[in-house]
């Protein structure tokens, strides 16, 4: 009971934690949200079931973006769209009239087109998502764009957080101890870059709670074996993972090896194998026709830009192509903008930062060799390992197709209960206070981003450098706007449904809620001794 509690105190103070970042965020910046959301209203207005990828963006969505300050990856945008870095230096005044202009947009602009060429880029990803959100959208189509905006982010908050009961059930099947599970759950509540994920309108939040339960049920897969229950349940997330993002075909060959260790393990028969194919089966029922449609639409499986680019490009060529990325800066990317990636202005902390938890890694991955014998690890593994691979595929694509050397290391929040459960596991192994040492580590770098990274970005007391990196806080900076200037900034663009003592409380129960994870998991009792407890062996899932 007591265990209980404090995962449901964890999953509350994820949500107070994630209601903040959804609200702070600034109107359209979360990567592609303008898009993303495009997709949706056109769904949900036109009645459209899918979206064709050179779609328009509905005239008001073009019009915000000239309208609110944008994020700094779209700099280049045309006037009077401007920057984050512009908009606060604007006379006030100036501010005030794009600020009334914004709220003055008839509603009947979501339904029509804008003539300019944004497209809603976004059509391309599966559709499940835009589905369950589109009949949100229909429900409020007088409401206002920033309304919709904010009632979508909180609902996408909402799915992403039931991650975190499952999250210690994985650890704690994994790892077979449980104030270690509770690590586990905590350190997601406080990761900076997954809040930044999935408080925004995309289709990120959903596909995190997919995998989640795809490693759950692949544990209990491998506790119980394949009954026609548990794999009919492995294959209807399966496909609703397909359904939802195409980074899930990754997933595929994770559980078809999960299915064929479990077969050879209890010598199965022909019933067996048949039951044991049935995730694959039920999968490619739910999601077969999307992936069938990319084939016959794009000539390609993933139906992505960059593969669609490439078609023609024949394996081979693209194996020597391999030759000429520059591996190193592209994996450094990618977990660069795992650990912590500021939304779409690229926010991000200093580099030592960054190899601090790089050493983290290396530690836990020492701790990891020692654990290996568990069939539950060698899951995780698998299904990291397969993810991991995809990036590379993506890294590839990307730099044959844009000469860019790296990939959105963002995604790997799909596969963060694997994650956690290995690094937590292999800390663990080595001292057994280490996991709980994560958690604050994780819980620091989230407040200095909060406080001293993104708020003053996002309130105008920092700006972007020539070089292209932020510039630091500095107490003049601060002073020059103050606190009430602070909330004040951060409340504009929201609808009119958040107003200054509205944000203040939000603030105040992120920052409870973080004080608490970070040290009240520091302070649980530790088993005497440095001994880790037992892992779960392969006679525990016999």
């Amino acid at each position: 009971m007591r265990i209980e509690w404090r995962i449901a105190l964890i999953w509350a103070c994820f949500l107070a934690r994630l209601a903040f970042y959804a609200t702070m965020l600034p109107l359209w910046e979360g990567c592609d949200e303008w898009a993303h959301f495009s997709v949706i209203r056109t769904m949900a207005l036109r009645g459209q079931p899918l979206v064709a990828r050179d779609q328009p963006v509905p005239r008001d969505v073009a019009a915000s973006l000239q309208l609110a300050p944008v994020p700094w990856e779209l700099r280049n945008l045309p006037a009077p769209s401007v920057t984050e870095d512009v908009y606060w230096s604007l006379p006030p005044e100036m501010r005030a009239q794009r600020e009334a202009t914004f709220r003055a947009m008839p509603a009947e602009w979501g339904r029509e087109d804008y003539a300019g060429g944004l497209t809603a880029y976004e059509a391309l990803q599966p559709p499940l998502y835009y589905w369950m959100m589109a009949s949100v959208v229909r429900l409020m189509s007088h409401g206002g764009l920033a309304a919709q905006v904010l009632v979508i982010r909180w609902l996408g908050i909402a799915i992403a957080s039931c991650i975190i009961p499952l999250v210690f059930r994985i650890g704690h099947v994994a790892l077979g101890d449980e104030r270690v599970a509770l690590c586990c759950a905590a350190v997601v509540a406080v990761m900076p870059g997954l809040a930044v994920d999935v408080a925004r309108v995309g289709n990120d939040c959903l596909a995190m709670v997919w995998f989640t339960l795809l490693i759950w049920i692949g544990l209990r897969l491998l506790q119980e074996g394949a009954s026609w229950r548990t794999a009919a349940g492995l294959g209807v997330v399966l496909g609703l993972g397909l359904l939802t993002k195409a980074y899930f075909l990754t997933a595929v060959p994770a559980v078809v090896l999960l299915l064929a260790f479990v077969c050879w393990r209890r010598r199965a028969g022909v019933l067996e194998y048949v039951r044991a194919s049935t995730p694959v089966i039920v999968a490619a029922a739910i999601a077969g026709w999307w992936y069938w449609r990319n084939i016959l639409t794009t000539g390609t499986l993933s139906g992505l830009s960059e593969a669609a680019m490439l078609r023609g490009v024949g394996a081979w060529t693209l194996l020597r192509r391999a030759s000429a990325v520059p591996w190193g800066t592209a994996v450094d990317a990618i977990l660069f903008s795992h650990i912590y990636f500021g939304g779409w202005s690229s926010l991000m902390v200093r580099s030592w930062m960054y190899h601090a938890f790089y050493a983290v890694i290396l530690v836990a991955a020492f701790g990891l060799l020692r654990m290996v014998r568990s069939p539950a690890i060698w899951w995780l593994i698998a299904v990291y390992a397969a993810f991991w691979a995809g990036q590379i595929y993506n890294v590839l694509m990307l730099y044959v197709s844009k000469g860019l050397p790296g990939s959105m290391g963002w995604y790997l929040y799909a596969v963060v209960a694997a994650e956690v459960a290995l690094c937590a596991g292999g800390l663990a192994r080595v001292r057994r206070w280490a996991p709980a040492a994560g958690v604050v580590l994780f819980a620091l770098l989230d407040l200095y981003t909060v406080h001293g990274v993104a708020i003053p970005y996002y309130t105008g007391m920092i700006r972007h450098k020539a070089s292209g990196a932020i510039a630091a806080l500095h107490l003049a900076d601060e002073r020059a706007v103050g606190l009430h200037g602070a909330l004040e900034r951060l409340a504009v663009y929201k609808g009119g449904w958040i107003s200054e003592p509205v944000f203040l409380g939000l603030w105040m129960a992120y920052l409870v809620a973080t004080l608490w994870l970070m040290v009240g998991q520091a302070l649980w009792p530790v088993n005497r001794g440095n001994a880790a407890a037992p892992l779960p062996n392969d006679e525990d899932f016999r």
